[in-house]
């Protein structure tokens, strides 16, 4: 496990406010909670009122605070016995069953794309201050996109959305496709179909990594890995600055 690997808890991780400590016990207790969730847990453990608005990070820090454990090594055990007991939780349910995430419902499935989220953009964190490789496989892109994408709402930029009219049609290629619309200040996302201004069709291992806000939309778009078109294909450029990254 990585978390292991580090040698120091107080080591800064590159372009964060957080140490590797802070992220082994974020993700130690989240997938705690995620097991919560898994057996009926209904209040949320972090406040997504507000996101653009900072809401999720200040509840954020004050986990970190409430957390009293320093030591790796005791986070990295916690983590492997809280994915343990996801998986073996979680094996023989219904990907449709309706469970509750941080105040807001989801099916199962979408529950656990949301966690591999959490393990695939905490893990590169940590990968890229030890300066090791984390390869992103494909589908398991695909799996969080799966689910991410319909929470886009809770991201909507206010600062950038107030006045612009704007429909997208997004498909990540072998996997999801969502309407998602920007009428003055308020996101909605729906089911693909109609006339929309844009449709972007992206990679969803580079969609992922820039919709979490850990890379630019630039090398992508350089490399056609994310593609515009339509009636108005420039507002492609514009819709990661719709959002704020989670």
């Amino acid at each position: 496990m990585l978390i292991e690997r580090a040698p120091d808890a107080a080591a800064a991780l590159p372009h964060s406010e957080w140490t590797v400590r802070d992220l082994a016990a974020h993700v130690a207790a989240g997938t705690e909670v995620y097991c919560q969730y898994a057996n009926g847990r209904t209040d949320p453990f972090v406040d997504l009122s507000d996101i653009a608005g900072g809401s999720l990070a200040r509840m954020s820090a004050q986990r970190l605070v409430e957390e009293p454990e320093q030591d790796l090594e005791v986070l990295a055990s916690r983590l492997r016995i809280a994915v343990e007991q996801l998986l073996a939780l979680t094996a023989d349910r219904p990907g449709d069953q309706e469970v509750m995430w941080n105040g807001i419902e989801l099916d199962m499935r979408s529950m656990l794309g949301m966690a591999l989220g959490e393990f695939l953009m905490h893990g590169y964190d940590l990968a890229r201050m030890l300066k090791q490789p984390w390869p992103v496989d494909a589908d398991d892109a695909r799996a969080v996109l799966a689910a991410a994408l319909w929470l886009l709402p809770l991201l909507g930029n206010p600062h950038k959305t107030t006045g612009v009219h704007a429909s997208f049609d997004l498909r990540v290629r072998g996997g999801t496709r969502i309407t998602l619309r920007v009428d003055d200040g308020r996101i909605t996302t729906d089911a693909p179909g109609g006339r929309v201004d844009c449709h972007v069709s992206a990679d969803p291992v580079a969609l992922l990594f820039v919709a979490y806000g850990r890379r630019s939309q630039w090398g992508p778009i350089l490399t056609t890995r994310m593609v515009a078109w339509g009636r108005k294909p420039w507002l492609g450029l514009r819709l990661t600055s719709y959002l704020v990254a989670p």
